[in-house]
């Protein structure tokens, strides 16, 4: 049954591999595929003997775990698990209890997560690595195609978006596996690329509008507050670009861009309020508590640390220069001389660096006109990145989180004058 059951999944991974390979959208990054996507496969497998035979514990085994119990649910009450994956509807509390993250189900982004997991399981027999496969290739597919959009459009960033998207370290590691970061990941790019192409004008398949909805889901359900930031951007930079084609007042550049940075500081005005309004203003007194308790069990490891931090928006925006600051640069290479502090180090410097080219072109070079894509891509890394400073001390976690605006931060680094001339020696 086992040699079956790993025969029939070879054959579905394998076909929908080829069927990613032939897509005349990824023809543009064609010959990266095949590379790009072995990478990505080893990096969930990697992921998986990290977890289980380094740390020993972690949100990876904690998710697998909870998977097997919802998977046995379904054998041995098909009806039940049926209307616990559609409603939510626990038999009853014994069997809640026993299901991690299973207290507020309906807003539980890791229950979510379980649940599309132990449906996984259905197809693998519970296997973790055939699962990491499967998750792997998913985040994959929406990367690539957020890759070939932004090369088919601005071809001169090719060896910029290939990098930063397919092959930078941390980006390519944790967005990859048992985790939920490779749902999170995969559906946004995706959701990214078709606002791309919506602004230029061309039409989605039909096929790409049936998905749609799917991944905006999926990216709404995993991390809901990053979804409430990059919707509203995607959806303004569309309109911006549409309605310039026929309002004269938006012809211009700099008129898209004050255009973009009104409505979205507007939006982003009334999300801050309605925040500090919402049951004693729950998102901030979260943040707070989630830095604070990952902070207790950072002590012994390098972490951030705010002289003070709380649940109001002066405090916030006073310790946000060094959330973002954090976030992006460190740990140095002087914090740790754990291996793993040491690798990410090593890559911060990198980052570090390419930042001070990008600083000396703009010095030496001047700074060109900034395409409306460009400020989308800079709102979103500073959102985010002051986000996850302020919520995540830890730089192991952070690492990890940080997945999600990392590579459009390389990717704009990556393309002052210096670097392009360094890439173009590599013919990426």
């Amino acid at each position: 049954m086992s040699t079956i059951l790993y025969i029939l999944n070879a054959l579905l991974l394998g076909g929908i591999i080829w069927l990613l390979y032939r897509r005349p959208g990824l023809q543009p990054i064609k010959k990266h595929l095949l590379p790009a996507l072995g990478l990505k496969l080893l990096a969930g497998i990697l992921l998986g003997l990290l977890y289980h035979h380094y740390y020993h514990e972690g949100d990876t085994l904690t998710f697998k775990n909870a998977s097997l119990i919802l998977t046995k649910y379904a054998g041995q009450n098909p009806e039940g698990y049926l209307k616990l994956i559609l409603f939510n509807d626990f038999e009853n509390e014994a069997f809640r209890a026993s299901v991690p993250f299973s207290r507020l189900p309906n807003f539980s982004n890791s229950f979510f997560f379980i649940k599309l997991l132990s449906l996984l399981n259905l197809l693998t027999n519970s296997q973790y690595y055939l699962n990491s496969l499967y998750l792997s290739l998913f985040s994959f597919w929406g990367t690539t195609t957020l890759v070939a959009t932004l090369v088919s459009h601005f071809p001169k960033y090719k060896s910029a978006a290939v990098l930063a998207f397919l092959y930078f370290p941390s980006v390519v590691f944790w967005s990859s596996g048992v985790l939920k970061d490779a749902i999170l990941f995969g559906s946004m790019c995706w959701v990214i690329a078709a606002a791309i192409e919506l602004a230029k004008g061309k039409l989605l398949s039909k096929v790409n509008w049936l998905l749609l909805p799917f991944l905006l889901y999926l990216f709404v359900r995993i991390k809901f507050f990053l979804a409430f930031i990059a919707i509203p951007l995607f959806l303004f930079y569309c309109l911006i670009r549409l309605l310039a084609a026929k309002a004269n007042m938006l012809k211009s550049i700099k008129a898209q861009q004050l255009a973009l940075l009104v409505a979205f500081s507007l939006v982003g005005t009334i999300g801050i309020y309605l925040a500090l309004q919402y049951n004693d203003a729950f998102f901030f007194h979260n943040l707070v508590d989630t830095y604070e308790d990952i902070l207790e069990l950072s002590q012994a490891r390098p972490h951030i640390s705010f002289a003070s931090l709380e649940p109001t928006l002066p405090s916030m925006l006073g310790n946000a220069p060094k959330a973002f600051f954090s976030a992006v640069f460190r740990p140095f290479v002087w914090e740790s001389v754990n291996i793993l502090y040491l690798l990410l180090s090593l890559e911060n410097l990198l980052i570090l660096a390419l930042g001070l080219l990008a600083l000396l072109s703009m010095v030496k070079n001047g700074v060109k006109e900034v395409t409306l894509l460009q400020v989308c891509f800079i709102l979103m890394i500073v959102c985010f990145g002051v986000i996850f400073g302020l919520s995540t001390p830890n730089f192991g976690t952070l690492s990890r989180y940080r997945i999600v605006f990392l590579p459009f931060l390389v990717y704009l680094l990556l393309q002052n004058r210096y670097a392009q001339q360094l890439l173009a020696k590599l013919r990426l």
